[in-house]
């Protein structure tokens, strides 16, 4: 009787350790969630926001970011800029030029587009970059226009004046998230860096 109580009470304390590991790591994947989407869009989260709100505050920051880009870029003397997306997607219609880099610009009578992305920082050692089949659409656009394509990463500060901002080239990049390490000896400080790192 005494044998089967210790077995009893053995099975009791197993069940509330193995519950307590379950709960606390769905709580750590939700915490993880939570804050992956605050360090995409830096947006509120809150439950009054509509879906439509939350886009647009995205939105806004994406634009803010690539203002930023192209007033660094385009005052440098032989850049151009050539043209910037739309980006507009409402109600399920989309603009075709939505699969390609968001800014295209000349160095010099040469090429190159760069694909903007700011976030509020790094989250577990990495950033978000893109959905499987948008680097695949980046990477289709590089090779038919035959030209070269970067990813712009915008990290901390705000979208118009980002504390560290790296320039990486499209071929480095080739999962969704991408590691700190990954990307740090791309880190530009100055438009004069970008222009290196394009010529190269």
């Amino acid at each position: 009787m005494k044998k089967m109580a210790i077995l009893f009470l053995i099975i009791g304390i197993a069940s509330l350790a193995l519950s307590t590991y379950f709960f606390t790591r769905k709580e750590n994947t939700n915490r993880s969630v939570l804050t992956e989407q605050q360090s995409s869009s830096d947006a509120p989260l809150k439950k009054d926001i509509s879906k439509e709100d939350f886009d647009e505050i995205k939105k806004q920051k994406g634009n803010d970011f690539e203002d930023f880009m192209i007033q660094l870029l385009g005052k440098e003397k032989g850049v151009q800029l050539v043209s910037r997306n739309s980006d507009y997607h409402k109600n399920g219609v989309s603009a075709s030029e939505n699969m390609e880099p968001d800014l295209k610009f000349k160095s010099n009578s040469i090429p190159f587009s760069i694909e903007c992305k700011w976030r509020k920082s790094f989250f577990n050692e990495e950033v978000f970059f893109a959905k499987n089949y948008q680097i695949r659409n980046y990477n289709q656009y590089q090779i038919d226009r035959k030209q070269k394509v970067f990813v712009a990463f915008g990290i901390g500060g705000q979208p118009n004046s980002p504390e560290k901002l790296f320039l990486v080239p499209l071929a480095k990049l080739s999962e969704e998230y991408i590691g700190e390490n990954q990307i740090k000896t791309y880190q530009v400080k100055s438009a004069k860096e970008i222009i290196e790192v394009i010529n190269n």
